[in-house]
């Protein structure tokens, strides 16, 4: 690593591209499905199926159109910073949070564990991510500011 904190930097903005399109393509693979053949999908993960197919098609056509606005931050993090602290709190832990407490505090149906880990886990690795470029971030500013 050079004294300026470039290459670590550089590293971990790469490695935050990763895990949003590791994210990206977990949400292509279930919402996808729920598209095509939501009975069918729901019944793999154990959902109950409902009435109608509307609810789910839906579900999967809203979390693709969430996932494209994650797309820009993979590309210029710098210029779509706030992208990708909006992709952790409020967009993947809220998702993940609202599972969790329908499965564990309201008795849905445990199927709804699996894209709440996901959305946990894509969270979790995103925020490790953040806090450490900031970091380097700011410590390059603070050798930038020492005469």
């Amino acid at each position: 690593m050079s004294a300026s904190g470039r290459p670590s930097l550089t590293r971990w903005k790469f490695r935050h591209s990763v895990v949003v399109w590791i994210g990206i393509a977990l949400n292509l693979a279930y919402c996808v499905p729920l598209l095509i053949a939501p009975n069918q999908t729901l019944a793999f993960f154990g959902i109950p199926r409902e009435t109608t197919t509307f609810w789910p098609r839906l579900v999967g056509g809203l979390l693709i159109l969430i996932s494209t606005f994650y797309v820009p931050m993979t590309v210029d993090i710098d210029r779509y910073r706030i992208f990708a602290w909006l992709s952790i709190l409020p967009s993947r832990s809220f998702g993940a949070t609202f599972l969790f407490i329908a499965v564990l505090g309201f008795g849905f149906s445990g199927g709804f564990l699996v894209p709440a880990v996901i959305d946990a886990g894509i969270a979790i690795a995103s925020l490790i991510c953040m806090i450490r470029i900031s970091a380097i971030e700011q410590r390059i500013g603070a050798v930038r500011r020492v005469p």
